[in-house]
């Protein structure tokens, strides 16, 4: 009834060699190839340097005082790991404190803020150079920032201060400034006593000027040495690897000045 079918009659796409389910010799070769050339690649990127390791390096190198080559170190890190904020705030460190880059550092400031660097004393420092830059609503916002986020310190009300007293707005900045006197209690801020002489002066009253150029002027000769560090601790961490002129005013010009502001008072009726 069932009639039997040949291998003649089988239809030649159902007869299937064994030599065709073995990969031939170039396919085997090329496979091989192929896994070599992946190990390879894994290898060398395992090898290559890491993000961490640029920035690590340019750590070294910036307490060597190497900036050009630490900037570059940190340019790698971030080439690598855009979302770097550690990173984008130390090359802004380096390009203002030691490149004078004021356009730079900003961008690389806010970028780190973007991009969630954690200290809150990041907000003075932009804020410094704001100040630097005439830019005196943006400086008194990144202070304001700063004070929001916790970093409430005699520097910060001293910059505010100072914004305000730039600005004309005298007797905001005198109030900033006896936040900062009062906040730095019981050790002495003799540049907010400065800036408070400045204030007095440009209102007139020159008696309050006086005084307070006085108070500057017998702190700073007193304890010149221990201010000139503590001018700097204002900063957030790492400014220690710059070479930063001291800010505090000479002695000698503050008494000249008081010696000026003494003869205009002599001369009102």
């Amino acid at each position: 009834m069932f009639g039997v079918v040949s291998s003649e009659d089988r239809p030649r796409d159902e007869t299937i060699s064994q030599s065709a389910l073995r990969p031939s010799r170039s396919g085997r070769i090329g496979v091989s190839l192929g896994i070599l050339v992946f190990g390879v690649l894994t290898a060398c990127r395992s090898l290559a340097p890491r993000a961490e390791e640029h920035y690590a390096r340019a750590e070294r190198l910036l307490n060597e005082r190497q900036y050009e080559l630490a900037a570059a170190e940190l340019r790698r890190a971030i080439e690598l790991k855009p979302d770097f904020p550690e990173a984008h705030y130390r090359l802004a460190q380096i390009l203002f404190y030691a490149f004078g880059d004021v356009k730079g550092a900003i961008a690389e400031f806010q970028t780190a803020i973007a991009k969630g660097y954690p200290h809150p004393a990041i907000h003075y420092e932009l804020a410094k150079i704001f100040l630097d830059a005439e830019l005196f609503e943006d400086a008194i916002a990144q202070c304001g920032e700063a004070i929001r986020k916790g970093y409430e310190t005699p520097a910060v009300y001293l910059e505010l201060g100072r914004a305000y007293l730039a600005k004309g707005e005298w007797e905001r900045a005198e109030q900033e400034l006896r936040r900062a006197i009062e906040l730095s209690a019981p050790v002495e801020f003799p540049m907010a006593h400065y800036y408070l002489g400045e204030v007095y002066e440009r209102q007139q009253k020159l008696a309050q000027a006086i005084a307070e150029f006085e108070t500057y002027v017998q702190i700073a000769s007193a304890h010149a040495e221990m201010l000139a560090e503590e001018a700097r601790e204002g900063l957030a961490p790492g400014a220690e690897s710059f070479s930063l002129p001291s800010e505090l005013p000479s002695v000698e010009a503050v008494q000249q000045r008081i010696a000026s502001l003494k003869a205009r008072a002599a001369l009102r009726p």
